[in-house]
Formats: C-alpha cells, sequence, structure tokens
C-alpha cells in the first residue's frame, strides 16, 4: 500500500459518511449542478434526527443527503466470494452492454457451492452471456438455466429500457426465503424519510446502501411505490439512490444508480483508490480521499 493510500485511509471517516462524500464527488442535479459538503448535522446535534450531510451548490442551493444500509441477508459474507467470482465480471466488460437498456442478472443468495472451480464457473457464465443477452425480453423479466457450469445454477434476468444509454450489466442476489425485501424495505424507509423531509433543504435525497448486491431494481421502484400511499413523506423526497458496495473495500469498485421516481436513470460508477492501487475499467471516475 501506498504512503499516500495509507495517509488517506487514516483520514477515513464512517462509511456513510464517506459514501456521501464519493456520491457528491460525481453527483449532478437536474440542471447538472454540483454540490460540496457543507454541514453534517447527525455528528453536531448527535440525535436521530438529524440527517448525515447538507451540501450546496455555487449558487446557495441545498441538499440534504440521508443514508441508510438495506439489511443484508444472513450468511453474505460467506457468499460474497463464490459470487462476485463467478458473476462481478459481467458488469465491468463494456461490451457486454446491450443499447438503450438495463439487464440485471439476479443469482439466488448461497447458489454457488464450495468444491467446484468458481473461476472456470465464472467463464462459464461470461459465454452464456455473450449469447443470451440480445435473447432477453426487451422489458420484463425471465428465468434461465445457465450451462456446463458444474452444478445447477438458475438466474433471473430483469430488463428496462434506457433510452438514449450505452447499456448498463448489473448483478444481484435474489434474498433468501424467510426474509421478505418488502419487509426490509419498509423498515428502511419509515426510519430514514420522515427526518430526511423535516430537513430544510431545497433538494432531498435518500441513499439506499446495499452491500449485498441482493436487490433487483424493478423489486426496489416497485416496493417504493407500494410504500406511497402509507408514507406520504415520500412524495417529498425528491431522488431515490442505490449504492451498491460489495466491493468497495476490496475493490475500490462503489456503484450507484438513480431507480425513484421514474426508474432507473442517471446512473455512475466510483473507483475509490484508498482501497485499490489498480486502474479500474476504462470511464470510472478515481477518487483519492
Amino acid at each position: 500500500m501506498s504512503d499516500s493510500t495509507e495517509t488517506a485511509l487514516a483520514s477515513f471517516e464512517r462509511d456513510d459518511i464517506e459514501l456521501v462524500k464519493l456520491f457528491l464527488s460525481d453527483y449532478k442535479d437536474t440542471n447538472r449542478n454540483s454540490y460540496c459538503l457543507k454541514e453534517r448535522p447527525e455528528s453536531i446535534e448527535r440525535n436521530a434526527k438529524a440527517v448525515e450531510a447538507v451540501a450546496i451548490d455555487e449558487e446557495g442551493h441545498s441538499l440534504a443527503i440521508e443514508h441508510t444500509m438495506v439489511e443484508p441477508f444472513e450468511g453474505k459474507k460467506a457468499d460474497d466470494v463464490p459470487f462476485l467470482t463467478v458473476f462481478e465480471h459481467l458488469e465491468f466488460d463494456k461490451s457486454l452492454r446491450v443499447p438503450n437498456r438495463l439487464i440485471d442478472v439476479q443469482c439466488p443468495a448461497r447458489s454457488i457451492p464450495k468444491g467446484i472451480d468458481w473461476k472456470d464457473a465464472g467463464q462459464k457464465v461470461l459465454g452464456w452471456f455473450e449469447h443470451a443477452r440480445e435473447e432477453f425480453p426487451a422489458d420484463g423479466q425471465s428465468w434461465h438455466t445457465i450451462p456446463d457450469v458444474g452444478f445447477e445454477l438458475r438466474v433471473n434476468v430483469e430488463t428496462m429500457d434506457i433510452p438514449g444509454s450505452d447499456g448498463v450489466v448489473v448483478v444481484s442476489r435474489i434474498l433468501p426465503d424467510g426474509k421478505p425485501f418488502a419487509d426490509v424495505l419498509r423498515r428502511a424507509l419509515d426510519n430514514k424519510v420522515p427526518k430526511l423531509v423535516q430537513t430544510p433543504a431545497d433538494r432531498h435525497i435518500l441513499l439506499l446502501e446495499d452491500e449485498g448486491a441482493a436487490i433487483g431494481f424493478h423489486r426496489l421502484i416497485e416496493g417504493i411505490d407500494s410504500r406511497v400511499e402509507e408514507l406520504p413523506e415520500l412524495k417529498k423526497v425528491d431522488e431515490v439512490w442505490v449504492v451498491k458496495t460489495m466491493g468497495w473495500k476490496t475493490s475500490g469498485n462503489v456503484f450507484f444508480c438513480h431507480v425513484w421516481p421514474g426508474g432507473v436513470m442517471e446512473r455512475f460508477r466510483i473507483h475509490d483508490k484508498r482501497f485499490s492501487d489498480q486502474r479500474t475499467a476504462s470511464g470510472a471516475q478515481e477518487v483519492t480521499s
């Protein structure tokens, strides 16, 4: 690890604050304005009603940001390595993207067994995806069995039109039975949204962190939509973004995606060099502090 990286890590604050900083480093609002961190109400007031951050743009417009973790499934950490080894490369290979489309490949949690060559299985998954990606339904979901990986591997593929985009490929895991995602999301929204919208600011953004790649975007969007009637404060939230952090502290990669309202829209990937001195794939932004 380089001296500069060690120095940067020494100044590392809480995960939620660092993620807000990473988000602000590339976020732009609908008018293409950038924001810088101005206040951290939670660290000053130290009460449950204060948000993580308030940022401002050059014209003085304010932006309140609240972060919350979407609860991972039991056994997530043990499942991270095989899942990443088999599936993560689908996200980083630009040649796999289909213009104007989001493709989310969802693998049921704990599907990849021990005792098999995970890297070889990953190459088989790559070969399957290269041929199958053009045949997925244009907008919807479908189940597929990936052949020749050495075990039964079924994935759910969700697709969505994103007109004018270069295409997006993401991978995620399906939560195990007995842990309804609707309940996880409801608790997160009910806990965080009221204090977010009560914060005086011109705009309000909720960051939902998914460290387990356990959420499909369709499911998340539907879950938020279903809460609007019972949680009317949601109507005052300007944007909800998902931040996928599974690879953050191993490869340095963090993926941000706007999911609500209006579905999947803006998205960007950041490479945090504090956790990796290797350059990420072309097109990613590097952050050194």
